[in-house]
């Protein structure tokens, strides 16, 4: 029992880091002196390092310090340069176009990039029941962005004053639909290399033999690839005064999805995978409610639509990862 429990604050936590990465975004919107996005990804991981460190030398302090085995190290700074930099900088792109609920849902995509991985990397083969979870994930995704793009056009509709079934713009429209495919694709991209970036990060875990030094790894090489890539453009000193300043929002971002990640790991540690990722698969539905919580489902063009449809795709979801098990 204790362990569904960790699974299920882990699926919580997830949704308060996006809804506080959508909370950030929209601050510095706001701001007199707006920051560069790519600074607000630098503050969580930032944090991720931060907590990873009294974390890691609180284990050091209980039981002896591991041998770090070379091929082990190689694989993590390499899902942590992927996944938790660049993926997750997607994912920074992802909210700003599409808001929090549903970047949410593209996530829930994930375990399909991870069984394909499986495919390519390990030869695995897809069961009916996989291709079944598959089409019902996809098609959840393809009803809650059409619904988007429906809402949108009515609601432009009426604030023209034209009838919600007239004539529209077709430019407009075009654009419309092609912002949201643009929000679509790169949340895709951030789940594709998430999804399958952890199959990677699963063999450096196994040859490292200890999660939390392999999680330090992943963040340092994040924290890495992304002050190296603000120093080439020149934002250096707007790192510093970021460090100063620290964005609230962006800061609680970090703390959330350290304490989603490590609550995972007691949860895996409990009860079987199978059971840690059905539950945690709740995370797009725990968005959705606490962007209504927020009042914020207006401005993110919410309707009921968006939660039936959402949980399709948990259900989508959950097929897929229990169809190996």
């Amino acid at each position: 029992m204790i362990g569904e429990i960790f699974a299920l604050f882990a699926a919580v936590l997830w949704s308060l880091h996006i809804l506080f990465i959508r909370k950030g975004h929209n601050k510095n919107a706001l701001s007199a002196n707006p920051i560069d996005p790519m600074i607000g990804l630098f503050i969580t991981i930032l944090v991720n390092n931060v907590i990873n460190f009294f974390v890691l030398s609180f284990r050091n302090l209980v039981f002896d310090p591991v041998s770090m085995e070379t091929m082990g190290v190689i694989a993590i700074v390499i899902t942590g340069v992927s996944n938790s930099f660049v993926g997750r900088g997607l994912l920074f792109v992802c909210v700003a176009i599409l808001g929090a609920a549903k970047t949410g849902l593209t996530r829930a995509t994930m375990p399909v990039f991870v069984l394909l991985g499986g495919v390519l990397v390990l030869g695995e083969r897809f069961s009916p029941q996989t291709w079944i979870g598959m089409g019902i994930v996809f098609f959840g995704l393809f009803m809650v962005s059409y619904d988007t793009v429906r809402r949108d056009n009515k609601n432009r509709a009426e604030s023209a004053g034209y009838d919600a079934q007239g004539d529209i713009a077709i430019a407009e429209r075009r654009a419309e639909r092609l912002h949201l495919m643009k929000g679509v694709a790169i949340g895709l991209g951030a789940s594709m290399l998430m999804g399958s970036g952890s199959i990677l990060r699963k063999a450096g875990v196994d040859l490292l033999g200890d999660t939390i030094l392999a999680v330090s790894i992943d963040s340092f090489s994040a924290l890495l690839a992304c002050v190296t890539v603000l120093l080439i453009r020149g934002k250096g000193r707007e790192m510093i005064r970021a460090i100063r300043h620290i964005q609230f929002n962006y800061m609680m971002a970090g703390v959330f999805s350290s304490a989603g990640l490590y609550t995972m790991v007691f949860s895996l540690s409990l009860i079987p995978v199978a059971i840690t990722n059905s539950i945690t698969a709740t995370e797009p539905l725990f968005t959705i409610i606490f962007v209504w919580l927020i009042k914020e489902g207006k401005k993110e063009k919410l309707g009921w639509q968006t939660f039936v449809f959402g949980v399709v795709m948990v259900i989508g979801t959950i097929i897929l990862i229990t169809s190996g098990s």
